[in-house]
């Protein structure tokens, strides 16, 4: 297995836990992460966890193990909660579809979410022809003329989050800091690729 394989089936993991309840705390949610970054298996995932915080006898660790001993099993149980389609069917557009946001939100803390969001429909209105800006009137969107492919619009959409976690302004810098962007462009590409 590879170790992009590794890592999706660790963010599936995160997903399941959340969409299932496992997952109802910030705090946990950070510590998911935290060890899915700093694993490569699914004993080093365990093993972090627990350093991270996570307790060896609550739910959400033994939640954890029971899915990575049969993860393909799990995976197999799961597909709609995962959010993921099934094989031959093909992907929705990317742009505006609410399937983004059912699926980011899994990965995200309570005070990113909103974050997220707004930020994902400037970027959807910016690849229409023209959006209403309450201050400016009709605009121009900045890809208008680009290709709306989903490959096109999802590179596009990975410059975009990294150029927000490296801005120039402080505020906004410091909101994206800590969002996963590498697992959240992970999810995103098997989705809709």
């Amino acid at each position: 297995m590879t170790k992009d394989e590794q890592q999706l089936i660790l963010i599936d993991v995160i997903l399941l836990a959340y969409r299932l309840g496992y997952l109802k705390h910030d705090e946990e949610l950070t510590a998911m992460l935290a060890a899915a970054h700093a694993a490569d298996d699914p004993m080093g995932f365990m093993t972090a966890l627990e350093n991270f915080g996570v307790g060896r006898r609550s739910k959400l660790f033994s939640f954890a193990g029971k899915m990575l001993s049969a993860p393909a099993f799990h995976r197999a149980q799961y597909p709609l909660m995962l959010g993921l389609r099934n094989e031959g069917v093909a992907a929705e557009s990317f742009l505006g579809s609410q399937q983004v946001l059912f699926l980011v939100e899994g990965l995200l803390t309570k005070k990113q979410r909103p974050v997220f969001a707004e930020d994902y429909w400037w970027f959807v209105h910016n690849h229409e022809d023209s959006y209403l800006d309450r201050k400016k009137g009709w605009t121009i969107g900045a890809y208008a003329t680009a290709p709306q492919d989903n490959a096109s619009v999802l590179a596009r959409y990975e410059e975009h989050l990294r150029r927000l976690q490296h801005h120039s302004n402080m505020g906004v810098r410091e909101r994206y800091k800590t969002f996963p962007i590498d697992f959240i462009l992970a999810v995103l590409k098997r989705a809709f690729l």
